[in-house]
């Protein structure tokens, strides 16, 4: 994007955006235990959770897929947050939920530790349409044993958050309302109002989101340039005339990406 140009983006962007913009969520909560910690508290319907620390766009190696979640968090009894905004139902799948857990659980147990150990997760996905379409703003999902009426508690709790569903004028609305306003002055939930309101309303909060989209851009266009690279790789594969070095050359790829691609193939 051409400087000038994105001075001029940030500027709208700034009249309209809200917290369910996962940029502008993460660019809001990172670090911020504050917000964070009321969010939390809010969702699980609880008072007593004390974060401890926070961050945002937290990348976690995986074996084949790799991990960038939108906010993690840890309590202080050590418990895992970890928030997601999903404005498009591709992005709800019950199954994705099961990989957050999943990645994150594998980057949670040292080595030598007991299973016991294992800390409690939460993943909640804050969405913007009813996934489930019971019309309910809560879901949580729990493991049960079949034909029992007893938890099989394994540590790991799933919450999905319905941001389409009717008010009500719980604690758990105005959290939504806050995450859907684009006026701190409206909102409810002082911590959120407060935070949002540094972003979109002082000099020193637009140059910080300035820097951050700037970022975020870098990283998106670097990201889209690795799948051309890839795409290129892949059908370089698929007509099976040249050798993988030859291809690396072609594609700007390291060698080992491309024997990576390739063995994927076999």
């Amino acid at each position: 994007m051409p400087e000038g140009q994105f001075e001029i983006d940030i500027k709208k962007y700034k009249r309209t955006v809200t917290l369910m913009d996962d940029d502008f969520m993460s660019l809001c909560l990172n670090e911020c235990i504050p917000c964070t910690q009321v969010m939390i508290n809010i969702i699980l319907g609880r008072s007593d959770i004390h974060v401890k620390k926070v961050e945002t766009q937290r990348f976690f190696q995986g074996f084949e897929r790799s991990l960038k979640v939108d906010v993690f968090a840890e309590d202080e009894s050590g418990k895992l947050y970890n928030i997601e905004v999903q404005n498009s139902d591709e992005g709800t799948d019950p199954r994705r939920a099961r990989f957050h857990g999943a990645v994150i659980d594998a980057h949670s147990l040292k080595k030598g530790q007991k299973f016991k150990e294992l800390p409690e997760t939460y993943i909640i996905f804050i969405t913007r349409n009813d996934v489930f379409g019971f019309g309910d703003m809560l879901y949580r999902i729990e493991r049960h044993i079949e034909g029992r009426n007893e938890r099989f508690d394994d540590g790991q709790h799933i919450i999905y958050v319905n941001t389409s569903a009717a008010e009500d004028g719980s604690s758990l609305w105005k959290l939504i309302h806050d995450m859907k306003c684009d006026d701190p002055n409206e909102m409810f939930i002082p911590e959120i109002a407060e935070r949002t309101s540094f972003f979109i309303e002082t000099q020193k909060g637009e140059m910080n989101m300035n820097a951050y989209l700037a970022e975020v851009v870098e990283a998106r266009e670097k990201a889209a340039e690795l799948r051309r690279a890839r795409n290129i790789v892949l059908s370089l594969l698929e007509v099976g005339k040249m050798t993988l070095e030859e291809i690396a050359r072609c594609s700007g790829l390291a060698i080992a990406e491309v024997r990576r691609l390739a063995s994927g193939r076999e």
